[in-house]
C-alpha cells in the first residue's frame, strides 16, 4: 500500500493537457494532508508601479524554498503569478511553515510587499463541502505538472483573502531564515516576444454552482485545440525569442531577493557572480558549447519544454502567444458561455511574457514559470472576478 508521503509520486502521468477535464484521471489528496496557499497583498499596486518581475519572484519563492529541502520532495504545486499553492503531507508542516515565514520576511525587507499565507487542513476543506483532487500532467520529459480539481483550491483562496484567514495564517514572527535555501531562484532573461504575435494571459472558471463542470471544461479545451492547435503554435517561449539580460534594472528582482541579509561585500560578490554566469551562459549557448555537466545547445529547447504556460487548478490558466484574430474568435465563444452563466473569464493582452526560473542543474533539471508582462494573471483576474460576481448575483 502506498504511504501518504508517496501518494503524489506514485500517480500515473497524463500525456495530454486535453485530458484534464476527465475526472477519472484524478485522485483524492490524502485526508491528513494540508494545502499551503499564498498571495501578495495589493499586487495590483506593485504591478502599476512596474514591479511585476518582483511580484513573480516573490510569488514563486516558496516553491523553490521547498524544493531545495533534502532530496527535492515530489509534491504537487501550482504557480499563480502573485502566489502559489502547495499540497503536502503532515511531515512537511514544519518545513512549509518555515519556508513561508522566510518568503514573507524577504518580501517585506526586499520589496516592501506583504506575502499573505495560510496552511489549511484538507480535512477542513472536505468538511465544508469541497474537495482537492490531483493528477500529474507530463509537460515534458523532465517536468510533470500538478493539475487540481474539486473546488478546494478556490475555497482555500477564498479563505486566504477573507477574515477567516487569521485562523490558518502563518505567523508573521521574523524567525531566522538562514536555513531556507532559495538558490536556483533566478530571473535573468529578457521579456520574451514572438514575432507578429501578442501574449495573452487567460483565466477561465466554470460556474461553481453547476453540476458536471467537467463537461464545460471539455468543451472549452476542444475549442482551444480547434482555434489554436496548441503547444507548438501557442507556447509563448521559443528558442529564437530567448535572450539573457545584463540590465541591472531587470536583474534587480533576483538581486534584491537573493542578497537579503548579506553585507555589502557579499552583495557585490553576488552581483559579479551573476554577471559572469550570465556572460558565460550567453557564450555557451551562442556557440553550442558542451561543458563537463551541460550540453548548452539543449538549454533553450529545454526551457521551451519545461514551462508552465498552460495549467489547471480549479480553473484553466493560460499564457499563450497567438494572432489577435484567433483570440477574438475564442473570446466570442467564451462570451456565449458567459451569457449562459456557465463560465466567467478574464483576458489580459501584453506584448511579451516573463520567465521566473527554478534551476537545480543546467542539464535538464530546470523549470520555468511563465506570466504575461505587465501583470498577466493578476490583471486577467480582475474581469474574471467581476464576471463571476455578476453570474452569482443575477
Amino acid at each position: 500500500m502506498t504511504s501518504s508521503n508517496e501518494f503524489y509520486s506514485k500517480l500515473p502521468v497524463l500525456d495530454s493537457f486535453f485530458d484534464i477535464s476527465d475526472l477519472d484521471n484524478y485522485s483524492k489528496i490524502p485526508e491528513d494532508w494540508y494545502i499551503g496557499i499564498t498571495d501578495i497583498v495589493n499586487s495590483s499596486l506593485a504591478i502599476d508601479n512596474q514591479k511585476y518581475k518582483w511580484v513573480n519572484i516573490l510569488g514563486a519563492s516558496p516553491i523553490i524554498g521547498l524544493m531545495n529541502e533534502g532530496d527535492k520532495p515530489d509534491l504537487p504545486f501550482s504557480f499563480g503569478g502573485d502566489g502559489c499553492t502547495i499540497c503536502f503531507p503532515p511531515e512537511y508542516l514544519d518545513t512549509i511553515t518555515r519556508v513561508f515565514k522566510a518568503s514573507k520576511k524577504i518580501g517585506i525587507t526586499a520589496y516592501q510587499m506583504e506575502l499573505r499565507t495560510s496552511i489549511i487542513p484538507v480535512s477542513f476543506i472536505r468538511k465544508n463541502g469541497f474537495d482537492i483532487k490531483v493528477a500529474r500532467f507530463k509537460a515534458s520529459e523532465f517536468y510533470s505538472q500538478a493539475v487540481f480539481t474539486g473546488g478546494g483550491i478556490n475555497f482555500a483562496e477564498d479563505i486566504l483573502k477573507s477574515d477567516n484567514h487569521i485562523i490558518f495564517k502563518v505567523s508573521d514572527s521574523l524567525d531566522k531564515d538562514s536555513d531556507v535555501d532559495f538558490s536556483g531562484l533566478e530571473c535573468r532573461w529578457q521579456e520574451v516576444k514572438r514575432k507578429e504575435m501578442s501574449v495573452y494571459s487567460i483565466l477561465i472558471q466554470a460556474n461553481p454552482t453547476l453540476k458536471n463542470q467537467e463537461n464545460i471544461y471539455d468543451s472549452i479545451l476542444k475549442k482551444m485545440r480547434e482555434y489554436f492547435g496548441f503547444d507548438n503554435n501557442t507556447n509563448p517561449i521559443s528558442v529564437e525569442s530567448l535572450h539573457m539580460t545584463l540590465s541591472p534594472e531587470k536583474l534587480s528582482g533576483e538581486f534584491r531577493f537573493r542578497t537579503i541579509g548579506m553585507n555589502w561585500l557579499h552583495r557585490i560578490a553576488y552581483k559579479i557572480e551573476v554577471t559572469v554566469r550570465t556572460l558565460l551562459g550567453m557564450y555557451f549557448m551562442k556557440f553550442n558549447k558542451e561543458t563537463s555537466e551541460t550540453d548548452w545547445k539543449l538549454y533553450k529547447p529545454d526551457m521551451v519544454a519545461n514551462n508552465d504556460h498552460r495549467k489547471f487548478d480549479d480553473m484553466i490558466r493560460l499564457v499563450i502567444s497567438c494572432p489577435d484574430k484567433e483570440i477574438e474568435k475564442f473570446q466570442d465563444f467564451l462570451d456565449g458561455l458567459y451569457i449562459q452563466k456557465k463560465v466567467a473569464y478574464g483576458i489580459h493582452k501584453s506584448d511579451s511574457a516573463l520567465i521566473t526560473c527554478m534551476v537545480f542543474a543546467w542539464q535538464k533539471q530546470h523549470i520555468h514559470f511563465v506570466d504575461g508582462n505587465n501583470g498577466g494573471y493578476v490583471q486577467a483576474s480582475k474581469p474574471l472576478k467581476q464576471r463571476m460576481k455578476d453570474i452569482l448575483e443575477n
